[in-house]
């Protein structure tokens, strides 16, 4: 087996533990479930693609009978006669209508964002069998949400300062050779596509054509070492660079000694470069940047050194823009003059448990149900619900009625019954979800979830129960 097989039998894409589940529950008529970002706000990505990715492929005997031999070997029971009834009665398909917000909704903290249930008597245990593959989309929400606070970010110090639109573009985003896998990279790539303009990750180009991105022509390391004179290099870069009819280059300073580049050969350089009109941006990639930049900008001060600007690649991340534009502001040194590559900081501490993503059962057994527990953070709505706007335009999360079921912020993503051939898709496309998410960078955005009167008088029913 290999990597190509991830997707070779569905039937396996569980947690071993959900194998018990349909003979210790007391009965699986009926299940309801939701999926939450518990923990903060979020941009809605990639969930839908997740879903369907997984559910729009056929079971097969074959994949049931592969699921029992390695259950087998891992000592414990697979409930072999649900499976049989999925390519019995509903011909390979998983028999679930799956509901979720729009792709690029601001989701409040707390938000039921996805609600699944089953569609056919019996199966209310396949409502969280694939529960793990539902959370791992809390990976592309994570950086969607990642990217949009950054371009926020941007576009209030463009406000702030009355900056022209070009202030847009000061964030690139270097991260493809630091994703953990190709997947990493193919949904932190997309997400950053949705609000920023400037990327390294050129594989992101086949799945986002429409998006406006942009980057730049720069020198390596293992370009620079190919000169035995290192000025050679650079002024063959700039050289190469006008005769390619580009006016823009990075040339990376610390191949062998950064203070060296800026005290001695950033002046002439960047002479020469004006003659050739070409545009330096200054990359040190080593030692103190900040202080390289602080150095770079008084040169071109001193020498009126106007095509030479910096970018910082080393340990960048949000939080680190932050504080790396706060130190230029005390060393005078204009933002515009800086720009940024981030590359690992984007999405290598994005857990499940940065926007608290769960899923848990609302309705089960003839009734509503709630996990309550003792930390509030963690407990769950109870009730099938739909999502409405008040008068207010808040989200409110309601008990579901089928009177009112047409008003739901809801869309039904996944459908299948057993009298369907195969499952109903709804068809989500990049644009569009670029086109709903950028609508929230001029919205004042909800911070919790609104719960309905009927869905805190259910919470008081589960209070007198536990507490």
């Amino acid at each position: 087996m290999t990597i190509e097989n991830l997707l070779s039998n569905p039937v396996m894409l569980t947690d071993t533990y959900n194998l018990s589940h349909q003979r210790l529950k007391v009965n699986t008529d009926w299940e309801v479930s939701h999926i939450y970002n518990r923990a903060d706000g979020m941009i809605l990505y990639g969930f839908v693609e997740m879903v369907q990715r997984v559910l729009k492929i056929q079971i097969t005997h074959e994949m049931i009978d592969e699921a029992i031999r390695a259950s087998k070997k891992q000592g414990v029971i697979f409930p072999e006669e649900l499976w049989r009834r999925v390519v019995a009665e509903c011909n390979g398909y998983i028999p679930l209508l799956i509901q979720s917000l729009p792709e690029g909704t601001w989701c409040p903290k707390g938000t039921p964002f996805a609600q699944v249930r089953n569609t056919v008597d019996g199966f209310g245990e396949m409502v969280t069998w694939f529960e793990g593959i539902f959370l791992q989309s809390s990976f592309p929400c994570g950086t969607a949400t990642e990217a949009f606070k950054m371009r926020q970010y941007l576009e209030s110090l463009k406000a702030e300062k009355n900056y022209d639109p070009s202030f847009l573009t000061r964030i690139h985003s270097f991260g493809f050779r630091g994703a953990r896998s190709l997947e990493d990279a193919y949904w932190a790539g997309t997400s950053w596509n949705l609000f920023l303009f400037g990327t390294d990750d050129f594989h992101t180009m086949i799945h986002t054509p429409k998006a406006k991105m942009s980057s730049i022509s720069a020198l390596a390391h293992k370009v620079t070492q190919q000169y035995d004179v290192e000025y050679d290099g650079y002024v063959h870069t700039i050289d190469a660079t006008a005769d390619a009819g580009e006016s823009v280059v990075a040339i990376v300073i610390d191949t062998y000694d950064a203070d060296r580049f800026i005290t001695e050969y950033l002046e002439p350089l960047a002479n020469y470069a004006k003659e050739k009109g070409v545009h330096l941006v200054i990359r040190p990639d080593s030692g103190d940047v900040n202080e390289q930049v602080v150095e770079v900008y008084k040169q071109t001060q001193k020498h009126g050194l106007t095509n030479v600007s910096a970018i910082i690649g080393e340990g960048m991340s949000y939080q680190n823009i932050k504080r790396t534009d706060f130190f230029f502001n005390m060393k005078q040194v204009p933002l515009e003059f800086v720009s940024y590559g981030v590359g690992g900081g984007f999405y290598n501490d994005i857990t499940r448990d940065t926007l608290g993503f769960a899923m848990k059962t609302a309705y089960s057994n003839g009734a509503p149900r709630m996990k309550f527990g003792m930390n509030p953070l963690k407990r769950s709505i109870p009730s099938a619900v739909q999502l409405i706007r008040n008068n207010k335009g808040e989200m409110v999360a309601e008990v579901e009625t089928v009177a009112d079921i047409n008003d739901s912020l809801y869309q039904v993503i996944y459908f299948h019954d057993a009298g369907q051939a195969e499952p109903t898709l709804k068809e989500v496309t990049w644009e569009e979800t670029q086109q709903r998410a950028l609508q929230n960078l001029n919205k004042q955005l909800q911070g919790r979830i609104v719960l309905s009167d009927g869905i805190n008088k259910l919470v008081e029913h589960f209070e007198k129960l536990y507490i």
